[in-house]
């Protein structure tokens, strides 16, 4: 009874097929901007600087304790991927859900704006690489050749191009994921429950089967082992989650207004017992520092739905004061970071790459390494947005951080409202790099 009280109070959809027809006709129409999502793409592609940065220096403790330590706030701010998954279905679903859908042009849109970068990225790390990181050069043009399809193909030409990978497998499945929404809209509290039992079960057999080297004695469980990290159906939670935030946005909204700081509580007790598990791990079982940090395993879902929830309360609270007139505050900035987050994400691994060889070792030995990671990390991250703003106001450069052409208004967006025309003219590269329709309602406003 009280699930189906619920799914009828659900049931008052945000979004709406019945707003699609006009006149007996087709109509694309745009959708409010959730400005939510600005903050959430920036910082997490941030925080992906730091998880890297974190995993990175650990070598600069000189103490156990000090190795972990970092590795415990490794496993803290690991987050990041379920973030970003969560973020895509969302803004896809909050997109396309209800609307009339052009496969062609989806997929157009995902290559120019995600595959190609990917693809350029990919042979960019890869002549570093060879070239100036290792000097391990392919004796010939089809060996080099050959380690690029491959790289390409598993995202292995640098450690976070994985991402990406999942990013094409889901846009792959979208057209039929589509369709799929329209049901579990239907039945949003059994499907989010089955879809985390079933996370929860997918991860525990992983993680204390394959992760462990066991059960992988067939080819088949040898690639699974091998390639985990990228395939797409192990962080289906995430992607429903997604799915159902953008379903339901106005009633999550009503629901944070009035209990969102019940967020804080989720979000440190899933941090208290996921640390509580980890150095469980690491001082009682003796588990090694590899696998206790491990994304995939089941403490980390109880961890991710929190901290994605309280993430989302936050940028909520910033984007709440919003009027049919003006952006929020500091919306020029949060704005510029979102529409350089998919640069960040592809180019910070030169620079730390860099870093790492040249930068970390001069640094002073005497320095706490409090200070030489967190250096590192606001240089690395500074000189990735600050690459990714200038390639993206560069034309045709703009390509390789996934926009179409440059800002018409210079490096910094307008704190003015988008028009409709002016949504028209930028949705291509939008939908490409923020994964989400940058536009507003114009009879709203």
């Amino acid at each position: 009874m009280a699930e189906t009280m619920a799914n009828r109070e659900l049931s008052s959809s945000l979004i709406s097929p019945s707003n699609v027809q006009q006149n007996g006709s087709s109509v694309r129409q745009s959708r409010p901007h959730i400005y939510e999502l600005d903050p959430l793409r920036a910082t997490t592609a941030i925080v992906v600087v730091l998880v890297h940065v974190l995993a990175f220096t650990a070598y600069l403790n000189r103490t156990t304790i000090g190795i972990e330590i970092q590795n415990a706030a490794v496993i803290a701010v690991h987050y990041t991927r379920e973030m970003f998954m969560f973020v895509t279905a969302f803004a896809l679903v909050y997109v396309y859900y209800g609307k009339p859908f052009s496969a062609s042009r989806f997929f157009t849109r995902r290559a120019l704006g995600v595959l190609l970068p990917y693809c350029v990225w990919s042979l960019v790390y890869l002549l570093f690489n060879q070239f100036v990181f290792h000097g391990q050069v392919q004796p010939t043009f089809g060996a080099f050749f050959s380690t690029l399809i491959y790289d390409i193909m598993t995202g292995r030409a640098s450690y976070q191009l994985y991402y990406i990978l999942l990013t094409v497998q889901f846009y792959i499945l979208f057209p039929l994921f589509l369709p799929f929404v329209s049901f579990i809209k239907k039945h949003p509290w059994s499907t989010l429950a089955v879809s985390f039992v079933l996370e929860l079960i997918l991860l525990y057999l992983d993680y204390h089967t394959l992760q462990r080297g066991e059960g992988a004695h067939s080819s088949f469980w040898q690639f699974i082992s091998q390639y985990q990290d990228s395939i797409v159906f192990i962080y289906q939670f995430y992607f429903i989650l997604g799915a159902l935030t953008a379903l339901y946005l106005r009633q999550i909204f009503a629901f944070l207004q009035r209990f969102g700081w019940l967020t804080i509580i989720g979000f440190l007790g899933g941090i208290g017992a996921l640390w509580i598990h980890f150095f469980i791990q690491i001082l009682y079982y003796k588990e090694p520092m590899g696998y206790a940090v491990s994304v995939l395993q089941p403490i980390m879902v109880f961890y991710s739905l929190g901290t994605i929830a309280f993430f989302f309360w936050l940028a909520h609270l910033w984007a709440k004061n919003t009027t049919p007139a003006t952006n929020p505050r500091s919306y020029k900035l949060w704005s510029t970071l979102s529409d350089a987050s998919f640069g960040v994400y592809l180019i910070h691994g030169l620079f730390l790459d860099w870093f790492m060889r040249w930068f970390v070792p001069g640094m002073p030995q005497i320095w706490p390494v409090a200070i030489r990671v967190l250096l590192t990390w606001f240089i690395t991250a500074g000189c990735a947005i600050l690459a990714s703003i200038v390639l993206m106001n560069i034309p045709v450069a703009s390509r390789l951080v996934g926009r179409s052409s440059p800002p018409s208004r210079g490096i910094f967006p307008s704190r003015g409202i988008l028009h409709s025309r002016q949504i028209k003219k930028i949705q291509p590269d939008i939908e490409n790099t923020s994964h989400v329709q940058k536009a507003l309602d114009s009879s709203s406003r």
